[in-house]
């Protein structure tokens, strides 16, 4: 028995040592549970980063991910969580596949690593030209990337996960896990097909990162991935440099004195978070009636301006704007160091977003402020939010059988929000989170940014035979623009795997396609007449009311309670705290008396 053992080892060590042809830095060959020497670890950290050591926290995960161990680390905003696995991918023997919900913050890091000489690193996105693609594709298949992020859409191609299936995948990591959660503040559908994945590729290692996660959502996201049990990391949320506060208005329009107040002792670039957009309007008027370089910043305005004023708050010449006041749209991605203050408006509808928020201050490690302007009646904003967007039986049945309506292929319909709200008469925010139920409900899947129409240009030279569906492709050159839905019947194909087939023959040079990502393309998988069978009580409509409410209260005792600010957080994200803890650098804690 001992001699098949050793066989079986020396076999997959053979099959699992790296080839050294990604451009001179793909690291040493890891086996299965291997237990890495400190000189191993730091001459890496050294070799690819420049630095002598860790940080607090980074060690104890990169350990437990090289001894291929899945873990759950919840790291604070700004503390380097993302050496945590890049460390490991560059060390490790196969491929590390990181699913990242922004092509910006993925852009950033990819950049980051090259300009450090690291090339076998790679993204696949959206935004890539034809040449772009079929150029890391090609990289992918000749085992020159270490380190790939892709987004959580991506996942969903059948063809992608077959491709990533012809290599071994060492390490698999979930950044901003908490999207993955329907009761988290940036609940994310596409995640939900990050769990096929997992299924389809059976990564050795799987590793979850967020900010900001607290024990409820953490258990959600593991029952959702259905993973063997991770070992939970937790760093303290706790940054000595951050200055927490919260100055308390009797009245609404009190906020306006509270910014006179401390405006004026409040210097370098900051950003005032509020909770509706002509709050921001308002607001950035004010600013500027005093001189201030500010602008406002929310989802309503055009894309070529919030690229302009977030470019303009990046830059710190005489030119860039000193104040931003935002709407939370201005948020992941904002990844500057020297923010010098925060200030909330608003009351936040969780703290796990107040902290996302506020974590953007002071990355530098200077000292940064952190404010939270609060009025009793804030509440009310969160709760009006909470019975707009509460899903209920009946408006789930009828968007159900609104649905059913829609012109559809082989199961599948195509629709606009807009278009849906006006049929259905419900609001935009109540259809999203009612989608979300149906789909975990498992009555429907969603797949976004899928084009009505889309054009069709062939190369010349392009034949049929050599691409991945010759069918389709010979289909295709019948057609300069075409509607999806109507070409999708005529060569009984359903439009998801249309749109997959079509990328994929586009990755391989043949062709180009344009379509205006327009759509959501909703697959139905029960109708609505099992779905009227079912009760309220088995939708579980009661706990999302509950728990959303819990939440808010959550936040009042952040901002009225008298106990150390950062206390509060950090009971919050399950830490152990002792009773008499002080941070000593809030304002409660500012403001103790010592006897």
């Amino acid at each position: 028995m001992g001699n098949l053992q050793d066989l079986l080892r020396e076999v997959d060590e053979i099959l699992n040592t790296s080839k050294d042809d990604s451009g001179g830095d793909s690291g040493p060959a890891v086996p299965e549970n291997y237990q890495p020497t400190d000189d191993e670890i730091l001459n890496n950290l050294s070799k690819y980063f420049s630095y002598s050591e860790f940080r607090e926290g980074q060690r104890e995960i990169i350990e437990a991910i090289l001894s291929g161990e899945n873990v759950f680390a919840v790291f604070p905003t700004g503390h380097g969580k993302s050496l945590c696995y890049q460390l490991p991918a560059l060390m490790l023997s196969g491929l590390t596949v990181v699913v990242s919900p922004l092509i910006s913050l993925m852009k950033d890091q990819v950049d980051t690593l090259r300009s450090r000489g690291i090339t076998s690193v790679s993204l696949l996105n959206s935004s890539q030209t034809w040449d772009e693609y079929r150029h890391e594709i090609t990289r992918l298949k000749q085992g020159k990337i270490k380190l790939l992020y892709v987004s959580p859409e991506k996942l969903r191609s059948r063809r992608f996960l077959d491709l990533l299936n012809t290599v071994l995948i060492s390490l698999f990591v979930i950044d901003e896990a908490h999207c993955i959660s329907q009761w988290g503040r940036d609940f994310r559908p596409a995640y939900l097909s990050i769990c096929d994945a997992i299924n389809t590729l059976y990564p050795k290692t799987i590793a979850l990162f967020t900010a900001t996660a607290p024990p409820d959502i953490r258990e959600d996201i593991l029952s959702v991935l259905d993973i063997p049990e991770p070992k939970v990391l937790i760093q303290g949320i706790e940054r000595n440099n951050l200055r927490l506060a919260v100055h308390e208005s009797k009245k609404k329009d009190g906020k306006y004195d509270l910014l006179d107040a401390y405006i004026g002792s409040l210097t370098g670039k900051g950003i005032i978070y509020a909770g509706r957009r002509v709050e921001t309007e308002e607001i950035s008027t004010y600013l500027k009636d005093y001189n201030i370089r500010a602008d406002y910043y929310h989802a309503g305005r055009e894309p070529d301006e919030r690229s302009y004023i977030q470019d303009a708050f990046f830059d710190d010449s005489d030119n860039g704007l000193d104040v931003v006041v935002a709407t939370n749209a201005f948020g992941m991605g904002i990844d500057k160091a020297n923010i010098r203050y925060i200030i909330h408006w608003t009351m936040t509808g969780t703290l796990e977003e107040y902290c996302q928020e506020f974590g953007r201050a002071g990355r530098d490690g200077e000292n940064s402020d952190c404010l939270l302007f609060y009025y009793h009646d804030d509440r009310k904003l969160h709760e009006y939010f909470i019975r707009e967007s509460s899903p209920d039986k009946p408006a789930l049945l009828k968007l159900l059988k609104e649905l059913e309506q829609y012109k559809g292929v082989d199961g599948y319909r195509m629709m606009a929000m807009d278009e849906l709200e006006w049929k259905t008469g419900i609001k935009e925010a109540k259809i999203r989170v009612c989608l979300s139920y149906l789909e975990k409900l498992g009555f429907l899947k969603r797949w976004f940014n899928v084009p009505s129409r889309f054009s069709v240009r062939l190369r010349h030279d392009a034949n049929a035979e050599q691409t991945a569906n010759p069918e389709l492709f010979s289909q295709l050159q019948r057609y300069q623009t075409t509607d999806l839905l109507t070409f999708s019947q005529s060569i009984n194909l359903n439009p998801r795997i249309v749109m997959e087939q079509l990328t994929e023959i586009q990755s391989e040079g043949h062709l180009q396609y344009w379509g205006q990502d327009d759509l959501m393309l909703i697959q139905l998988l029960m109708d609505s007449e099992l779905f009227e069978s079912l009760s309220e009580e088995q939708m579980g409509f009661g706990d999302y009311v509950k728990t959303r409410k819990r939440r808010i209260d959550r936040m009042v005792y952040y901002a009225s309670s008298m106990d150390c600010r950062m206390k509060v957080i950090r009971e919050y994200f399950g830490e152990n705290v002792a009773k008499d803890y002080q941070c000593g650098t809030c304002d409660r804690c500012e403001n103790k008396v010592v006897e």
